[in-house]
């Protein structure tokens, strides 16, 4: 569970980041959304006590939070980017309710319900963790980082350490790794999977999943 300090520091900043430049890699042209689709979408959603609003304007969608207006770039019907890193799904339920989950593709995710609807269905139950040899869990431990061009900042590192026969991955807060595969995880209790890409030239770890990838290096030891 992420606490109300990392929500309101999301709610006021994670957008900056998103904001702040282009990732070159695996960009997709916007498709065109029916503008009955979009309407589903619209109202106002809590973010622990925040009112998100979402609004139409013409025929793009945007998100408001304070002082901050932020469009929906469509992927698919239900699927929106918003910045080079964030994006936001729409789930709807059979009852009619919305949920806006939102993701940095990394290791973030919120599940915002729309104010007087039905809540979403939960989260899938946890992932049985797959056995996965030491020796493999070993072969990603150390400090990685993002390969330039994706993204406007250069100083980010993702440290991977073992505790045990766990894998935990840091980028500002501790999060479990748990195998799905020897080369995929599950990321903390997200719907993300990370996974570790071993070549000629290293480890290469790939955050995020299908359209949104992030990509991060090995360093070699000293």
């Amino acid at each position: 569970m992420i606490n109300r300090r990392y929500m309101a520091a999301f709610a006021a900043g994670a957008f900056t980041l998103a904001m702040a430049g282009p990732i070159t890699a695996q960009q997709q042209a916007p498709v065109r959304v029916p503008r009955p689709v979009l309407e589903r979408y619209v109202g106002d959603y809590d973010q622990d006590g925040t009112t998100i609003k979402v609004y139409l304007s013409g025929d793009t969608l945007f998100r408001e939070v304070p002082g901050q207006r932020v469009a929906f770039v469509p992927i698919t019907e239900t699927l929106f980017r918003m910045g080079p890193v964030f994006t936001a799904e729409f789930v709807i339920d059979r009852a009619g309710g919305v949920t806006q989950v939102l993701t940095d593709g990394v290791a973030v995710e919120f599940r915002l319900p729309r104010k007087g609807a039905h809540a979403a269905p939960p989260p899938a139950p946890p992932v049985a963790a797959a056995p996965v040899p030491r020796a493999v869990l070993e072969r990603y431990v150390g400090t990685y980082e993002f390969i330039p061009g994706q993204m406007s900042r250069t100083d980010l590192r993702v440290v991977v350490r073992l505790r045990g026969d766990t894998l935990i991955r840091s980028m500002g807060r501790d999060v479990v790794l748990t195998p799905i595969t020897e080369t995929r995880f599950k990321v903390g209790n997200t719907s993300l999977v990370t996974e570790f890409v071993v070549d000629e030239a290293g480890v290469t770890q790939v955050m995020g999943s299908g359209f949104q990838q992030l990509l991060a290096r090995l360093k070699p030891e000293p």
